[in-house]
């Protein structure tokens, strides 16, 4: 045996030993990983259940937890993660359509139980903490809040809570109070490095500017997307800084989940201010991908400025992502090409999902790569993976249904 045979055993060796395949579900788990699947289910007739599935995971995500929070992820290291406030948030919106999908109540209580957790860490001066709630309870975060925020605004409109209203407004107000004067958030964000998928944390000003009638958080809003344009490159669309690290940023480099991010959020915010300057800049970007997608017959997990791949590994929440951003586009042009891109996406994300298994940790959820031990979330199931497939399975059906109802 070569020593480049030899490595690349020892590496399979230690992968499997992390992910304790004695564990009750993990060895099917990863069975499943190296397995030919069988094929990928191009007709959606497993949507449903899929769905299905995603939900029940998430419900044991919730339950795995005593404080009405959502388990970040499940590690096959070590079990379930600590309640995450971010995603938390972000599930309730995910929550309450499954409620009224499904005609069951049981999803709009958890969203209840979610809102008591969230408000319950609300710092004094309106701001939530980042990271998960064993990391950390004290420290404010520019995007986590916007994500809780998101979640605030919605329950508000579906329930007329006052308290949960009076909460989103001050949140909002200290997330404009923390933006810089050039439109970027800097102060409390990752790493004290600006960066364009802050589109992400903006877009739920907008949201919450447009629900509640906020000037001043619309034009903030506003001043962040002009900040995210100008950063666009003309010539392919990629949007520069979407990364997580410097590193990314030196190499214009990107997971396709932060990429998602940032061309999410300049469509959202330019969707609500009616900008079209927006809209076409994230047209751009989605062709791109959508281009990437169509030639590789897959999304990789990490690609450059030009929409070519870096990482082999696919980030499953950026496909799910992904395809909400090419319905949106196929809801706002009439383009069918998005939608269909849409759809394959969504398929591959399908296609790595394991339904039935032993183990409720690992039933329905989706891996943060595919396969698990990809760089994203490694040898994990992250919640918002899970929250993102369920929105984008959700999303298709509406759009096939308007389609069939309007030939």
């Amino acid at each position: 045996m070569d020593k480049t045979m030899l490595a690349s055993v020892k590496t399979a060796a230690r992968h499997a030993l992390d992910c304790r395949p004695w564990v009750a579900g993990h060895g099917a788990y990863l069975l499943h990983q190296v397995s030919g699947r069988g094929p990928i289910d191009e007709t959606g007739a497993l949507d449903d259940a899929a769905m299905r599935a995603a939900a029940g995971w998430l419900a044991a995500a919730q339950d795995s937890q005593s404080d009405g929070g959502f388990s970040g992820r499940y590690k096959l290291a070590s079990g379930w993660s600590s309640s995450y406030p971010e995603t938390t948030g972000y599930i309730i919106p995910t929550l309450l359509k499954l409620a009224d999908h499904w005609g069951e109540p049981q999803w709009r209580d958890r969203a209840a139980r979610a809102i008591d957790f969230l408000l319950g860490l609300q710092l004094a001066d309106g701001a939530f903490p980042g990271g998960e709630v064993l990391e950390n309870r004290t420290r404010p975060s520019p995007f986590n809040s916007a994500q809780i925020l998101h979640g605030l605004t919605h329950w508000a409109r579906s329930t007329g809570d006052g308290r949960t209203a009076a909460a989103a407004a001050r949140c909002a107000a200290w997330l404009m109070s923390v933006q810089d004067a050039d439109g970027a958030y800097r102060r409390h964000f990752y790493l004290d490095v600006a960066a364009t998928y802050a589109a992400h944390l903006s877009c739920w000003l907008a949201e919450y500017g447009d629900a509640f009638g906020d000037s001043a958080a619309l034009a903030s809003a506003e001043r962040h997307l002009d900040w995210v344009l100008a950063r666009q490159d003309k010539a392919t669309g990629w949007f520069d800084l979407a990364g997580f690290t410097e590193d990314q940023h030196r190499d214009r480099n990107a997971y396709t989940h932060t990429i998602a991010y940032t061309v999410a959020g300049v469509l959202t915010t330019s969707l609500i201010l009616k900008r079209e300057d927006g809209i076409a800049a994230a047209r751009q970007a989605a062709e791109g991908i959508m281009r990437r997608l169509e030639l590789s017959r897959r999304l990789p997990g990490v690609l450059d400025w030009r929409w070519r791949e870096v990482e082999h590994p696919q980030c499953l929440t950026g496909n799910a992502q992904m395809a909400l951003i090419w319905f949106a586009l196929t809801r706002h042009d009439g383009d069918w090409r998005f939608a269909n891109a849409g759809f394959k996406a969504l398929d591959l994300v399908k296609h790595a999902q394991l339904r039935d298994n032993a183990n409720p940790g690992l039933a329905g959820g989706i891996g943060g790569s595919d396969p698990v031990w990809g760089s994203y979330i490694p040898k994990a199931l992250p919640n918002w993976a899970a929250k993102y497939f369920i929105d984008g399975l959700l999303e298709k059906r509406g759009l096939l249904q308007e389609a069939a109802s309007n030939p």
